[in-house]
């Protein structure tokens, strides 16, 4: 969902390539528009996928091992915590000023960080490393070669697979 809303922020403002709007535009040689139409057609599936496991599934379930009462509640309330986590998630993107075009700022503005590239939550390890790559450069006569300052991050978007816009 979140890259369906970030599209114009990541790649026209940031330069981000780790969207999957833009992967899926890439990878199918297609527009934006039916980049984003195939996703939020995924999106929209996983979602499904979510509703059937809770209303058919989840019952067979508790039937195939004869689970108690107890165990039955248990799980009833963490799928009602999955389901306000999700409908969170959206109100969220539907309701922030983060992707709108007017609070945006190209690179190289005065709004933007004075050590520019990336800026944001989760961004500071790749200024650290810009950073310290100029110290290292200014301090040594041999220049670092650039996989010594890779910051390949993990991708930690799985909880996002049940979300639908």
């Amino acid at each position: 969902m979140n890259d369906i809303f970030s599209y114009q922020k990541e790649i026209e403002f940031e330069g981000e390539l780790h969207n999957c709007v833009l992967v899926v535009q890439n990878f199918f040689s297609c527009d934006s528009v039916q980049a984003v139409n195939m996703v939020n057609e995924l999106m929209t599936s996983r979602m499904r996928q979510f509703e059937r496991i809770v209303s058919v599934d989840l019952p067979i379930l508790y039937n195939d091992f004869d689970l108690d009462t107890p165990t039955r509640t248990t799980l009833n309330e963490y799928v009602v915590e999955l389901q306000d986590w999700m409908a969170g998630i959206l109100y969220w993107h539907q309701q922030t000023r983060r992707y709108l075009e007017s609070e945006l700022h190209y690179p190289g503005t005065p709004e933007t960080s004075t050590l520019g590239g990336p800026r944001g939550l989760g961004t500071s390890a790749a200024r650290l490393a810009a950073r310290l790559a100029a110290q290292l450069r200014a301090n040594s006569a041999v220049a670092p070669r650039a996989t010594e300052f890779s910051l390949a991050a993990p991708v930690t978007g799985a909880a996002l697979a049940g979300a639908s816009v």
